[in-house]
């Protein structure tokens, strides 16, 4: 260790002694001891500075424990990176090593985790950090294989933001050496709670051990407790449970974790090593989508992000502003779970239903989750009972956190939903009275209800009255048959509830389909277990990216058909597991069938033009959401299309689009700030500025407020322009891109001193950075601070990468005119121009100068110097 917890005394009595006979270091206190070795807080006389030493302590100075702490200095000599404890230098002398190191003051991961209440957003921050160190010692071919909360030191940075340290590389592997165990007594190295499963069992490590180490921290950090909790059996136990048993779901430990963040931390912990994230940097991106773009937005957008960023492996470089039009794609409401209408073949008109939450009052005697297995009984009963209608569909909804009962309708009504189920029950010991009310969306008028009572130790016999009961609220023509009784024992009903409540929660393993086969072998004309089984495939399929689920479900489905269960559902449940593959030609294949048989499928249509539209498929995508609309033009459907046109650069198609939105639903803001991102890429500034404002204020989102930042900037309008810069400032402290645009208009208003100020934070905060926009600006900032060396170096090497990033060239250009460079520069305004770069991106001050340039072109000072 190179720094004690806050148990340590920081200013425990130490030798004021020199350190293996230097006379350059001075011990001044003991900062903390290992097993192996103490490490002292001492002072460089040369470099006057404080400095970690970590020396061995003499009753355990073998050989083994030199060779360890030798090899600590080797690897940690290959690595220079601000999130890494640095190694100044190694004192040697009779056989006595020390480690001459950074001082961090501050405390370990573990400590500080339990003396502060950081915001999720400090904690994001601290894993991104944690990440890219590690990727360096990756990149390097270095293994950490004991990465745990103790070896992460936290201390401030000059803005007083935590900044992370890894260290202790004292079992570290390098896999570019002959690989030496360096253990003492033939132990395992490292500690237990921090190890893979296959550290454990003695395999061959690669990068991803550190990985479900990551996971282990990450999970303790934001969930505030283990994966993996201690065990009295001891560290044998502990071993057994990290390679054998599942950890606990995210869900259990934080019930409110965001889905995204969950599946996150599932695959960091992965048995198997190859369901892990390929790399550190992988994860960092990971953790960066959820840090910069919040995490309050529809989860399914965001594990289909994750998804496709976890499988991909390699991040598109885009215009700076179309990466802004996809952060809003990823952003706002994109909804996969409604179903839409179908084709013009019956006369009656079309239904789409939803099922709000259900609302219990009062006591339910039972076991612990009574009320929760009641509440999911009432709920599957009233989605059961849209299967009894004809020319009716069942849109999926689950509202945000802290909706009010309009807000729910408002939500309903943009997906298109005509008529909501809503249950109110008034419980008392075995006793509920139940009051079932079928909702308009359109006036919010209650259309019809019903009351009825029954017995929570009757809960089977409940469900099928409470599906009739609410098939009954609609009208004679819509009804088809009543649901017929398939009973079950309480012991079996009581398992298929439990899995239909950890369904809700995505609380789902594998041995929950080994449990519905078993029901479903017991029990095999109950059509609601097969539902379940595909339901139950289809989720866990997200959560791990493995075919083998879908696969099972599609199987189960076969099964099914020998048993004679309702074609039409078991059509239904086909098409939706399908939306999970790219098979545009089965998938088609199934919606004719959908249509012989006269039921809606267009939810499943639009559920995979979005799975289409996060593969980057825009043309399919498109395809299949104009489908969709067609039958039921809500506004999600309207808007699904518009976001494939939007990212395959049609913006004329998608303007007519966006603008039907906004005339049939005018408060669908999300529409408003994507039409803004289209005006402000067009170079229409005061369109751009039109659309963006007309979303209230208190719900623009932080990036919505920086697009209009920028349409501000490039009219010239400097104070409005950076109070909304300031003001993302305050939602998003650490961001490289709002302090870069806030530096810049600093400049463009004149105010050097300010400007500087900003580079300066922002040269801080990008040291070490990979990210291609957090590179641009600090190239940016660079130059501006007279570090032309370095910024000309930063810009070759991004037009090497990215030498068609609209974004990329528009900063090298900037770089160059700061520079000097003129001739490049007036090279790359030329690409811009003829790329269809608007005149007002060329108004900086920098490129003014330009003009008076004999090295610069005709057709660029044509452009910008008029």
């Amino acid at each position: 260790m190179d720094i004690a917890d806050s148990e340590v005394g920081r200013h425990a009595s130490a030798p004021n002694k020199l350190v293996v006979d230097s006379d350059r270091y001075v011990i001044h206190s003991t900062l903390g001891a290992g097993g192996m070795g103490i490490v002292y807080l001492a002072e460089d006389l040369k470099l006057h500075r404080q400095v970690a030493i970590k020396k061995l302590k003499d009753d355990v100075a073998s050989q083994n424990a030199r060779d360890r702490i030798q090899q600590e200095a080797r690897l940690l000599a290959q690595l220079n990176h601000p999130n890494i404890v640095a190694l100044y230098d190694v004192l040697e002398e009779n056989g006595s090593v020390a480690l001459v190191m950074e001082y961090i003051e501050g405390a370990s991961l573990r400590a500080w985790m339990r003396e502060r209440t950081p915001s999720l957003q400090q904690k994001l921050s601290l894993l991104m950090q944690i990440s890219l160190g590690l990727q360096q010692a990756h990149d390097l071919g270095i293994i950490h294989r004991d990465l745990k909360p103790d070896n992460i030191l936290i201390t401030e940075n000059a803005k007083g933001q935590p900044t992370a340290k890894i260290t202790d590389f004292g079992i570290a592997k390098s896999q570019q050496l002959d690989e030496k165990t360096l253990t003492a007594e033939n132990q395992l190295a490292g500690t237990v709670t921090a190890m893979s499963p296959e550290q454990i069992l003695g395999k061959a490590l690669d990068a991803r051990s550190d990985l479900f180490s990551l996971g282990t921290i990450a999970y303790e950090l934001l969930c505030g407790s283990r994966p993996f909790e201690k065990h009295e059996a001891g560290a044998l136990a502990m071993a057994n449970r990290i390679t054998n048993e599942p950890h606990q779901p995210p869900q259990q430990a934080w019930p409110s974790i965001p889905e995204p963040l969950a599946i996150l931390l599932d695959k960091l912990l992965a048995k198997d090593p190859a369901q892990r994230p390929e790399s550190a940097l992988i994860v960092h991106q990971g953790f960066a989508l959820l840090h910069k773009q919040g995490l309050d937005t529809e989860a399914e957008d965001y594990t289909a992000t994750l998804t496709d960023l976890f499988t991909r492996q390699q991040v598109k470089s885009r215009r700076r502003w179309q990466r802004v039009a996809a952060g809003i794609v990823a952003a706002l409401v994109v909804s996969a779970g409604g179903y839409w209408g179908w084709k013009e073949i019956t006369r009656l008109e079309p239904q789409y239903i939803a099922v709000m939450p259900v609302e219990i009052n009062g006591e339910i005697r039972g076991e612990e989750n009574a009320k929760a297995l009641t509440r999911t009984m009432v709920r599957q009963a009233l989605m059961n009972s849209v299967s009894q209608l004809k020319a009716s569909a069942l849109v999926s909804f689950e509202p945000k956190e802290g909706m009010d009962f309009e807000e729910q309708l408002q939500a309903l009504r943009d997906k298109g939903v005509t008529d909501a189920l809503f249950a109110r029950l008034e419980c008392a010991e075995v006793r509920c009275e139940i009051e079932l009310q079928r909702i308009s969306t359109k006036d919010s008028q209650i259309g019809q209800q019903s009351n009825f009572a029954f017995l929570t130790n009757k809960e089977q016999e409940a469900e099928y009255r409470v599906t009739n009961s609410a098939s009954a609220l609609f009208p004679a023509d819509y009804f088809t048959q009543a649901t017929k009784q398939i009973s079950m024992s309480d012991q079996a009903y009581n398992q298929y509830l439990d899995i239909l409540s950890r369904l809700d929660r995505k609380d789902l393993n594998s041995e929950d389909l080994s449990t519905l086969e078993a029901l479903i072998n017991q029990y095999p004309l109950n059509s609601s277990l097969y539902q379940a089984y595909t339901s139950v495939s289809a989720k866990l399929f997200v959560q791990t990216d493995r075919d083998a689920f879908i696969e099972r479900g599609l199987a189960m489905l076969e099964k099914a058909r020998t048993h004679k269960i309702d074609s039409q559902q078991l059509l239904e449940q086909e098409i939706r597991l399908h939306t999970y593959n790219v098979d545009s030609e089965k998938f088609d294949e199934l919606l004719n069938k959908a249509d012989q048989q006269k039921f809606p499928s267009a939810a499943l249509i639009a559920k995979f033009s979005r799975y289409l539209f996060t593969r980057g498929d825009y043309k399919a995508g498109l395809k299949y959401a104009q489908a969709a609309t067609a039958l039921n033009p809500s506004a999600d459907n309207l808007y699904l299309i518009a976001l494939n046109q939007i990212s395959s650069g049609n913006y004329s198609d998608a303007r007519l689009t966006l603008g039907k939105i906004i005339s049939i639903f005018p408060e669908h803001w999300s529409s408003y700030s994507a039409l803004g991102v289209i005006e402000l890429e067009s170079g229409n500034f005061f369109e751009a500025e039109k659309a963006i404002t007309t979303i209230p204020e208190n719900l623009r989102s932080w990036r919505t407020r920086s697009n209009l930042g920028v349409v501000y900037f490039l009219q010239l309008k400097h104070k409005p322009a950076l109070q909304e810069f300031l003001g993302v400032l305050q939602l998003i402290p650490d961001d490289p891109g709002t302090i870069g645009q806030i530096a810049e208009t600093y400049l463009m208003a004149g105010d050097q001193k300010s400007a500087r100020q900003y580079y300066q934070r922002l040269i801080a905060l990008t040291e070490g950075s990979d990210d291609l926009e957090a590179r641009q600006f600090r190239a940016l900032g660079l130059a501006n601070l007279d570090r032309e060396t370095e910024a000309i170096n930063l810009v070759n090497t991004m037009l090497r990468q990215a030498p068609d990033d609209t974004y990329v060239i528009h900063v090298a250009a900037q770089v160059f005119a700061l520079t000097g460079e003129f001739y490049s520069a007036g090279y790359q305004i030329e690409q811009l121009i003829r790329q269809g770069m608007s005149v007002e991106w060329f108004n900086l001050p920098v490129f003014h100068q330009l003009c008076a340039q004999p090295q610069v072109s005709d057709e660029v000072k044509s452009t910008i110097c008029n």
